[in-house]
């Protein structure tokens, strides 16, 4: 080979190889650093065997019975914490109606003991929530979810990694959960946690960690969380804070503690014929009552609560009415949860769902909301909604049997969407919660909602003399078939 060629091919050699073990250097070294326990260095290891005692303000926001979809109830809260490598405990209050209501947790590796608000008892717990607390515990502090990943030795996620965060995941009680460590400063900027609901599927949630602060240990002074993707946002911000050798005890300790079994209830139902045409279904374990209706080649079904399995549940019994009939509707008299939540099983039916302007939207973001942790059949199967738009009335019939079924809306004095069914042939309405007559004791003057409903029948002139109620059917000591005259009584009620 030429001299000058072979001395090129040398220094070109020399700069590669040199290039090549930076690069490998680079690789390696980021490799061996552990991020994890870095932080765990920063944010629990000065601890020691002490506790964080941490006076907080929440702002705290729920879904609850409201009167549009999304709109939220909102909580104002303060509370105390005392967290440690391995047990954090709290206790917080929130004023309503010039009334304080109070709740606690103590939570071990192995045990958890909790009092609801308003109750002056332990509640029953499973070990899934216990679980739970895991990670909820990170809304006021990360201290017990970081030792118990540096305990789990859960390593770096590569298939996340990127420049600016370190991810690690783990499952805790079928939840997937994140940490995001910031790279630079090895300080805890997010907590991800993505899990299964009901009503929502697939739902995130975002812990983000802000203002931190070095007082003999790093913490963030405000705390940001992110809930049902996105729908819904609380607050936390720490007002005090000090480092204590110990941890009272905040609520009294069973001599025999045990975890319940899981608290879900068995299913089931009883069908009662009404007549040739009506049926209701009570699923005892929600306590509803659900509307099918039999018509002459097809069928309609009104409400389905809580779950996507309970919406299978109906359709089966629907089966062993008509065999051979399709449902061809399904309908829901507003949008909370006791109402619509099986509606997926219904549209992978292929059925019409009715709707109206009011929930559509609402509708669409449970019927499209992806379900990947606990699938049902529309995950499955995707099929699209069909749906038919409820103006102010729409008339179901095969030409021979008809019913009715009326927008009321804010009437009801409960939801911007609520619709009610009517059946001329029977004289029956068919509504879900506005009635609230005691089986017991005297007629009393009728709440707002009772009076809306019987309002809303007087204006469209409907001949009613029984009303049928969906929910509750047992609980609340209140009747769910109700004659006209006695609504029509506790309306006049001076």
């Amino acid at each position: 080979m030429n001299p000058i060629k072979a001395l090129k091919f040398n220094i070109f050699w020399r700069k590669s190889a040199w290039i090549l073990f930076l690069l490998l250097s680079i690789y390696f070294n980021a490799q061996k650093t552990d991020y994890l326990m870095n932080c765990w260095t920063k944010q629990v290891s000065p601890l020691e065997n002490n506790i964080l005692n941490i006076n907080y303000s929440e702002s705290y926001n729920a879904l609850e019975h409201d009167f549009n979809p999304w709109d939220q109830t909102n909580y104002n809260i303060q509370g105390k914490v005392w967290i440690g490598q391995d047990t954090y405990n709290k206790i917080d209050k929130y004023s309503k109606d010039n009334k304080d209501y109070n709740s606690g947790i103590q939570l071990s590796k192995d045990k958890l003991l909790f009092m609801n608000y308003g109750e002056n008892k332990l509640s029953s717990v499973t070990k899934e929530d216990m679980y739970e607390q895991y990670y909820l515990s990170a809304k006021y502090s990360p201290i017990f979810l970081l030792n118990y990943f540096k305990e789990l030795k859960v390593k770096i996620d590569k298939k996340n990694a990127n420049k600016e965060f370190a991810v690690y995941k783990a499952v805790i009680n079928k939840n997937i959960v994140k940490l995001f460590i910031n790279k630079k400063d090895y300080l805890l900027n997010k907590v991800t946690v993505v899990g299964d609901d009901e009503l929502f599927g697939d739902v995130l949630s975002v812990f983000n960690y802000k203002d931190y602060v070095d007082d003999k240990i790093y913490y963030p002074k405000n705390i940001s969380i992110e809930k049902i993707n996105g729908k819904l946002l609380d607050e936390v911000r720490i007002s005090k804070l000090s480092i204590d050798a110990k941890v009272p005890n905040l609520l009294p300790s069973p001599e025999n503690f045990t975890f319940k079994e899981d608290g879900k209830l068995k299913a089931e139902t009883k069908l009662e014929k009404y007549n040739e045409n009506i049926y209701f279904l009570e699923l005892k374990h929600t306590d509803d009552r659900v509307l099918v209706v039999e018509f002459k080649d097809f069928m309609l079904v009104a409400e389905a609560p809580i779950s996507s399995e309970n919406g299978e549940i109906i359709i089966n019994e629907v089966k062993k009415i008509a065999p051979n009939k399709p449902i061809k509707y399904f309908a829901f008299g507003h949008f909370h949860p006791h109402y619509i939540g099986g509606i997926r099983s219904f549209v992978h039916k292929e059925a019409n769902i009715i709707y109206n302007q009011f929930n559509k939207e609402y509708i669409d973001y449970i019927v499209n909301a992806p379900r990947t942790i606990n699938p049902d059949r529309l995950q499955i199967e995707p099929k699209k909604i069909k749906a038919i738009e409820l103006k102010n009335k729409l008339e179901i019939s095969d030409g021979n049997y008809k019913m009715e079924i009326y927008y009321i809306g804010k009437k009801s004095d409960h939801t911007v969407d609520y619709q009610v069914y009517y059946f001329p042939k029977e004289k029956l309405l068919f509504q879900d919660d506005l009635v609230w007559i005691s089986k017991n004791g005297q007629l009393e003057k009728a709440g707002t909602r009772q009076e809306g409903l019987y309002k809303a029948i007087k204006d469209f002139n409907l001949d009613v003399k029984t009303v049928v109620q969906s929910w509750p059917v047992s609980d609340y000591g209140v009747k769910t078939i109700i004659p006209f005259d006695e609504l029509e009584k506790t309306v006049n009620i001076k």
